[in-house]
C-alpha cells in the first residue's frame, strides 16, 4: 500500500473515532512508526490487513 492510500485508512479509522491505543493494539505498531510510513511507503501488508479489519469491525 503506498503512502498515499495509508494516510486516506488512517483518516476513515479517525473519522469512525478510533482511537489510537487501539489502532497500535491492533496493528501491534506505535504510533510513531505508522506515521513514518505516512511519509514513505509501501506499508506493511499486514499492518493495512489489520486496520481494514478494524475499520469493518471497529471495537464498541
Amino acid at each position: 500500500m503506498s503512502s498515499e492510500q495509508f494516510i486516506q485508512l488512517m483518516k476513515q479509522l479517525e473519522e469512525k473515532g478510533i482511537d489510537w491505543k487501539t489502532i497500535e493494539e491492533k496493528t501491534k505498531a506505535p504510533k510513531q512508526i505508522l506515521d513514518l510510513y505516512t511519509n514513505s511507503g509501501p506499508v506493511p501488508v499486514t499492518i493495512t490487513n489489520n486496520l481494514k479489519k478494524l475499520l469493518e469491525d471497529p471495537p464498541e
